[in-house]
């Protein structure tokens, strides 16, 4: 079975590969994904978890937004 850790290391590494490759559709579904998981970890009372999805998210989006700027 899946842990939260192991979901957190790949978004992680999804959104650092979604970045290089400059896949913006990539790092919305990851943003998205992130931010559905933050709730369910919520909806858990798994604060800790929660808020690294959140910050995942916040992450994708960043990154989505720095590419749309170049």
């Amino acid at each position: 079975m899946l842990t939260a850790d192991q979901i957190l290391e790949y978004l992680e590494r999804v959104i650092a590969e979604d970045k290089l490759s400059g896949n913006r559709v990539g790092l919305k579904n990851a943003q998205v994904a992130a931010s559905f998981l933050s709730a369910a970890a919520r909806d858990a009372q798994d604060a800790e978890s929660a808020r690294k999805f959140q910050l995942l998210a916040a992450e994708a989006a960043n990154k989505r937004q720095a590419l749309e700027g170049d």
